[in-house]
């Protein structure tokens, strides 16, 4: 009898379950009805914990639908909700908290204990959210409280902790900019973290918060190249940005005079020939020489050009332009054609770079002038880019490919569109000078 009233009883507890999924499910087809304020109260003041998420999303609802004067009332009573035992519910809380602080700072400030023993949660999660929150609620009143928390937060075990306080620093900065000496030393430790996504948000941070301070990136510098590869796109950008200024800075170009190699009519010289008659002059040239510790970031930097994030790309490419030797540079020209394929705000991101490269390396995309041949229905600032490539790549052009660039020019300095025709008419001329 004891096994079928088991057996009963969790039939029973499927079925309520299977009942509560299919009505959450049947409410996210269609909109909910307005709930009066004093029954979302009571939600929020009951025992039960799925009332109370009840009540917490309504409000949340509200908080992003309704006036804020319409949502201010339940501060009391969601913030009594911290106390509840589950952790369900917090998410909710502190996002209606972040939202509300700045209205009500006097009811936000009784918050703050209750978060500030959430620091000490055992779940890491936890930890990093309350931290995340605690940065987040704009009283400048707390910016004391937040810097001991990212202090507390940069020793804990938990990287994903150390990184809610990396990205703490800036929010803590913003609230109280007297704190930027304490936050400085924050994130010159975290600098210097063993996990990459750590060090990815600690640089991201510092380029926000205190950038000048490179005499920072020091001790870090070789730890920080080799966890590059690793990071996430955001961290990967970031990181690029801040070595691109740091190699500029600290590696000064350097060149050193060697002799240049024997030409193919030099080695041809007859035997006979009287060599002791008259010496030829010597002729040397200048050749870039590398720091090994930025050949170290051009290396490190080489695997990103494969990434799906063009932003990436472009950092690398940036990186190359500004740092590196040209035959660096002809790694990126493909992956940074590619990026003609993508959307229309890509596509510019991309010409704008392209062109830029050309000013100075025009002989690299040669190779791949078909992609800049303009196309109908292109924007104006699209085919005004396209434009300057081809002026650009046209002396280091074959007759071949001169010869399509005037067909296709000429094509479109016969068109409908008066700005096209005006500058095709002027790339022709362009071309024709050089």
């Amino acid at each position: 009898m004891e096994s079928i009233s088991r057996i009963s009883s969790m039939l029973e507890t499927a079925r309520d379950l299977t009942l509560e999924a299919a009505r959450d499910a049947g409410a996210g087809r269609r909109p909910a009805k307005q709930m009066p304020p004093a029954q979302i109260k009571k939600l929020l003041d009951s025992r039960n914990e799925r009332e109370v998420l009840e009540g917490l999303r309504r409000v949340i609802e509200m908080q992003y639908t309704a006036p804020l004067a319409q949502t201010l009332p339940f501060f009391p009573s969601v913030l009594k909700t911290l106390s509840h035992p589950t952790s369900s519910t917090r998410p909710l809380v502190y996002s209606y908290l972040l939202h509300h602080a700045e209205a009500d700072p006097d009811t936000a400030l009784l918050s703050i204990n209750t978060i500030q023993k959430s620091l000490s949660d055992t779940s890491p999660r936890v930890r990093a959210m309350a931290l995340k929150t605690m940065a987040g609620v704009r009283i400048p009143l707390i910016s004391q409280i937040v810097s001991l928390a990212i202090k507390k937060g940069t020793a804990d075990m938990s990287p994903i902790v150390r990184k809610a306080a990396a990205f703490a620093c800036v929010k803590c900065v913003k609230l109280d900019p007297a704190t930027l000496p304490q936050v400085t030393e924050y994130l010159s430790t975290l600098l210097g973290d063993k996990q990459y996504f750590v060090v990815g948000a600690a640089v991201a941070a510092f380029s926000q918060v205190c950038p000048e301070r490179l005499d920072l990136i020091h001790p870090h510098y070789r730890s920080i190249v080799k966890k590059l590869v690793d990071m996430d796109e955001w961290g990967q950008v970031s990181t690029l940005q801040l070595m691109t200024i740091y190699a500029r800075k600290c590696f000064p170009r350097r060149t050193r005079r060697v002799r240049k190699a024997t030409t193919q009519t030099d080695k041809q010289k007859g035997f006979y020939d009287d060599d002791d008659a008259e010496e030829q002059e010597v002729e040397y040239e200048d050749v870039q020489t590398l720091d090994p510790d930025l050949d170290l970031l051009l290396t490190s930097a080489l695997p990103l050009l494969q990434s799906r994030t063009s932003a990436v790309v472009v950092a690398v490419t940036r990186a190359y332009l500004y740092l590196a030797p040209e035959q660096y540079l002809h790694h990126a020209i493909g992956p940074l054609t590619a990026l003609l394929r993508g959307p229309p705000d890509i596509n510019q991101i991309g010409l704008h770079n392209i062109v830029q490269i050309c000013l100075l390396y025009p002989q690299h995309f040669v190779p791949h002038f078909r992609h800049f041949l303009l196309r109908s229905g292109e924007g104006e600032q699209t085919w005004r880019l396209k434009l300057e490539v081809l002026t650009l790549v046209f002396p280091h052009s074959t007759a071949d490919v001169q010869g399509l660039i005037l067909t296709e020019l000429e094509h479109f300095s016969q068109g409908h569109d008066p700005a096209l025709v005006r500058e095709s008419v002027r790339a022709i001329g362009r071309c024709a000078q050089n």
